[in-house]
């Protein structure tokens, strides 16, 4: 029981700390606060999905799905730069947005399932509505987890769980390398700089305008490849998923700094990896192995984000009280 918890906090953990760093990159290094990932994850897990059912090649499903997120979060930043929104105004209206737009991409797959279910009855006039919240994977179609599950068949009833782990661990590895050496580069310090001062990179010739849509086309798609591969994992798309993404991912964020401080951006990266993980072994914890009831899960998670939040700050406070009393007494003391 425990050993299956801990594989199951582990993938979790690996598959969300990709969300995490879209919302890092939006939260810490643009100092934007992008509600816009909260539809941008169901809608990679849509896409994805349907594109399955649709027999696409899984890695191309996952590759579509990413690009679908940046294209919202190119919604989120011209709605911001271009017309002048408040940029947690933009990211509502195109949270808003894309949740109609989910189901209805979910709702063309559940379309096509009918369609490939009963090809001689099959009619679009019996088709009475192309908005569906919710759709699954076909059972006989493949995910990319699948070739490693194949390849692992002799770990059974393991071998899904350990698919799940060394895919997502390998590409967990390539996204955090190419984020590193893409903000090594001097585009990238550009786009670091735009976020601690926006007016002293203007000055030094920098476009803050593009570089808030290029960090925020790249945190929305980390994002909705994130949402892809829960949403392989889970073989279904829910317009659900997306709940409390934002929140997550910054609490991933805050217990990630709480435990490794902001030393470096190779250290934060690592961090993230590792915070995700921990945040999934605690909620897994919560709700399985103390056999918490299923309806006080949300109710769990918020309590654990509220401390993972104001925890580091109290630290601070209590750390300052603390000098001060010392301070106080050796005054008196002289």
């Amino acid at each position: 029981m425990i050993i299956s918890s801990f594989f199951t906090a582990l993938y979790l953990g690996l598959i969300w700390s990709i969300m995490a760093l879209g919302v890092y990159i939006a939260y810490r290094i643009l100092d934007i606060a992008d509600l816009g990932a909260e539809g941008a994850f169901p809608l990679g897990g849509a896409v994805a999905v349907t594109l399955l059912i649709f027999k696409f090649n899984p890695f191309l499903a996952i590759f579509i799905a990413t690009l679908a997120g940046g294209l919202a979060g190119l919604i989120t930043a011209l709605l911001h730069t271009r017309l002048k929104i408040p940029s947690l105004l933009s990211g509502i209206i195109t949270m808003v947005g894309l949740y109609s737009i989910m189901m209805l991409i979910i709702g063309l797959g559940r379309i096509e399932m009918q369609r490939l279910a009963d090809p001689s009855n099959f009619s679009w006039r019996n088709v009475i509505s192309f908005f569906y919240i919710s759709s699954d994977i076909p059972a006989g179609n493949q995910t990319i987890f699948t070739p490693l599950a194949n390849l692992f068949a002799f770990m059974a009833p393991k071998h899904l769980k350990t698919s799940i782990i060394v895919t997502s661990l390998l590409i967990v590895s390539l996204v955090f390398s190419l984020i590193y050496w893409f903000f090594g580069t001097q585009f990238g310090v550009g786009l670091r700089a735009v976020g601690k001062n926006k007016q002293m990179a203007k000055a030094q010739g920098i476009n803050p305008h593009m570089m808030i849509i290029v960090g925020l086309v790249i945190s929305n798609a980390l994002v909705a490849l994130s949402g892809a591969m829960y949403s392989m994992m889970m073989r279904s798309a829910n317009g659900t998923f997306g709940r409390g993404t934002i929140v997550i991912g910054l609490a991933i964020v805050f217990l990630g700094e709480a435990l490794f401080g902001k030393r470096s951006f190779k250290l934060t990266l690592v961090s993230l990896i590792i915070g995700a993980i921990l945040y999934y072994v605690i909620i897994t914890i919560a709700a399985n192995l103390l056999n918490i009831d299923q309806n006080l899960f949300n109710l769990i998670q918020a309590t654990l984000i509220t401390v993972i939040i104001v925890a580091p700050r109290l630290k601070d406070e209590w750390r300052i009280k603390v000098k001060r009393k010392k301070e106080g007494i050796s005054y008196v003391k002289h």
